[in-house]
């Protein structure tokens, strides 16, 4: 789970791999393999809704770390390890292509939960997997599969638990071989 502190610090991590001439392709994931991101810490969230103030900040480092992520002008891979939930389904939907391990499980809580998917998941959702598809993702809040994910375009590939690491490594090294100036833009319109 992500806190105010750890949104604000992959915020600036995100903006020096952009900036960094040395850094050509990033790869988003969590530890082990029980989880790529399950969302918000909600504790916090819960002091933070208390205070209408902090709650603004704590909004604010939410959206610019995921917009510092889907806006870099390198190519992004979410490798999903675990659970992907929440939010941190939204850091998937934010990179440009994700390789899942064949244990994942992709959900949206929101609904349940009593928050919104305000970290780009109500916009970017209908423009990957169609709009009633993310209707079923964003109202329903059901487990889906790595395996559903992916025929529904959620993610790119699933792989063995096993073989992540060298699947997300082939893809890297794919995009090493790409030229940084035209791939800058070939994003940004994609993403326009």
């Amino acid at each position: 789970a992500f806190d105010y502190q750890t949104l604000r610090e992959l915020e600036s991590a995100f903006r020096e791999a952009s900036d960094d001439d040395n850094v050509s392709v990033l790869v988003l994931t969590g530890a082990g393999e029980k989880a790529f991101c399950t969302g918000a810490d909600l504790d916090e969230q819960q002091r933070f809704l208390s205070r209408p103030h902090d709650y603004w900040k704590w909004f604010g480092a939410f959206q610019d770390a995921h917009n510092q992520l889907r806006w870099m002008g390198k190519p992004t891979i979410a490798r999903l390890n675990g659970m992907v939930v929440g939010g941190g389904n939204e850091f998937n939907i934010a990179c440009d292509l994700a390789v899942a391990a064949d244990h994942v499980t992709i959900r949206q809580i929101g609904n349940t939960r009593g928050s919104v998917a305000a970290g780009g998941a109500t916009q970017w959702l209908p423009l990957v997997v169609g709009d009633r598809r993310a209707r079923e993702i964003l109202w329903f809040n059901e487990p889906l599969t790595a395996a559903k994910a992916l025929d529904w375009g959620l993610i790119n590939a699933v792989v063995p638990f096993s073989s992540l690491d060298s699947t997300v490594d082939e893809w890297t090294e794919k995009l090493l071989h790409k030229m940084p100036e035209v791939f800058r833009y070939t994003k940004l319109q994609t993403n326009f």
